[in-house]
C-alpha cells in the first residue's frame, strides 16, 4: 500500500492511509491490502544507531566505526541501507531513461539534486513496508528492513514516487492566521490549512491517490519484469493495490500510455481529464478518479462497489474510443 502526506507517500500492507503536511506527505506499503511507505521528517546522525534506524555513509565511515557497529543487528541494517541505496539509484536511472522526456526541468532540476534521505528502518509499523515524504524543501523514503526481496519492491516503488510530479505551493491566508498548502505527488493531490497560532493543520482533503498507486504500482511491477520475469510475476501476485492497477491498466489501454505518463510525470493532469471527459461526457473523470480512491479503500465492500462503478465507465469508454 502507499501513503502520501503533507508531501508524503507511503506502502502499506495491511492498511492505506494518506496524508498531507503535518498531516506528512507520506507513502506506505505493507504486505496484503499494501500501501507503500509513510514518512516523517526526522533528522539522525549518519554512522550512529538512533532508535530503530541506522544510516551508514560508506565514504565516511572508518574501518574503527566498523567494529563500534559490528554486532547481528547492526550488520543487518548496514547490509539493507547498502541495498535499499543501490536499488534507488538504479531505479531511477531506469526511470529517467524510459520517462525523462515527460518530466519538466523543475522536476529535472530536483531529482539531480537527489533525495534528502533514504534509510533502511527496522520496523514502519505493522504491515508498513515503504514510506514517501515530500515538502517545498524535502524528499525522503523509509523502506522496512524485512528481507531483500521486499526492500527492492518497495523501494522502487517509493522512488517512483519522488520521480513523479511533486509541488508544493503556499498560500497566505493571514486574516485566518495561516496559510493553506496544496501539495502534489504523481497524480494525488493534497491540501490542508495550518495554523500560524497554534502550529495545527486542518480541514485535509486529497484525491487521486487511488490512481496515483494504480500508476506508481503498475510502473514498480513492470520495471521489475524489466530486472526478471519471476520478479514480475511474483510482484504482481502479491496483488499490492490489486483494482486500483487492474483499473489503471485497462485505462491506460484506452487513453494510451503518453496520456497517463504525461499526467503522473508531467503534471498534465488537465491533458487526461480532457481525453476522458471527451469519451464519456462532462465530470466522468471526476466519477472515475472518485472510484479509483474508494478502490484502495480499508472496506472490502466499498473496494468491490467502487471497481464495479470504475469497471462500468471505463466498458463505456472503450466502446466510444472504437468508435471513434
Amino acid at each position: 500500500m502507499s501513503e502520501i502526506s503533507g508531501g508524503s507517500d507511503s506502502m502499506d500492507m495491511s492498511s492505506e492511509t494518506e496524508t498531507g503536511g503535518t498531516e506528512t506527505g507520506v507513502s506506505v506499503e505493507t504486505g496484503g491490502h499494501m500501501d507503500l511507505g509513510a514518512e516523517t521528517s526526522s533528522q539522525s546522525v549518519e554512522g550512529l544507531v538512533s532508535g530503530d534506524e541506522v544510516s551508514i555513509n560508506p565514504a565516511e565511515t572508518t574501518h574503527g566505526m566498523n567494529q563500534i557497529l559490528e554486532t547481528t543487528d547492526t550488520l543487518e541494517m548496514a547490509h539493507a541501507q547498502a541495498q535499499v541505496e543501490s536499488v534507488h539509484h538504479s531505479a531511477l536511472e531506469s526511470i529517467l531513461e524510459h520517462n525523462g522526456a515527460y518530466i519538466s526541468e523543475q522536476d529535472h532540476a530536483r531529482i539531480e539534486a537527489g533525495i534528502t534521505s533514504i534509510k533502511a528502518m527496522d520496523n514502519l509499523g505493522h504491515g508498513k513496508t515503504g514510506g514517501y515524504h515530500f515538502d517545498s524543501k524535502n524528499s525522503s523514503i523509509r523502506v522496512a528492513s524485512l528481507n531483500e526481496t521486499q526492500r527492492e519492491r518497495s523501494t522502487i516503488h517509493e522512488t517512483h514516487h519522488f520521480a513523479s510530479h511533486n509541488r508544493e505551493i503556499i498560500v497566505p491566508m493571514p486574516d485566518k492566521g495561516g496559510y493553506m498548502v496544496h501539495n502534489t505527488v504523481g497524480t494525488r493531490q493534497s491540501s490542508w490549512f495550518h495554523s500560524t497560532r497554534t502550529g495545527e493543520n486542518s480541514g485535509y482533503s486529497e484525491r487521486g491517490r487511488g490512481l496515483n498507486e494504480g500508476i506508481t504500482t503498475m510502473l514498480t511491477n513492470r520495471q521489475l519484469t524489466e530486472i526478471s520475469t519471476e520478479k514480475g510475476k511474483e510482484a504482481e501476485q502479491q496483488q499490492i493495490y490489486g483494482h486500483a492497477v487492474d483499473l489503471t491498466a485497462s485505462l491506460e489501454d484506452i487513453v494510451g500510455e503518453n496520456a497517463l505518463k504525461d499526467a503522473y510525470f508531467g503534471g498534465n493532469m488537465q491533458g487526461l481529464e480532457t481525453k476522458v471527459d471527451s469519451l464519456v461526457g462532462p465530470n466522468e473523470f471526476g466519477h472515475l478518479r472518485d472510484c479509483l480512491d474508494r478502490s484502495i479503500s480499508d472496506n472490502y465492500a466499498e473496494r468491490v462497489v467502487a471497481t464495479r462503478e470504475a469497471q462500468e465507465i471505463l466498458a463505456r469508454m472503450a466502446e466510444r474510443n472504437k468508435v471513434s
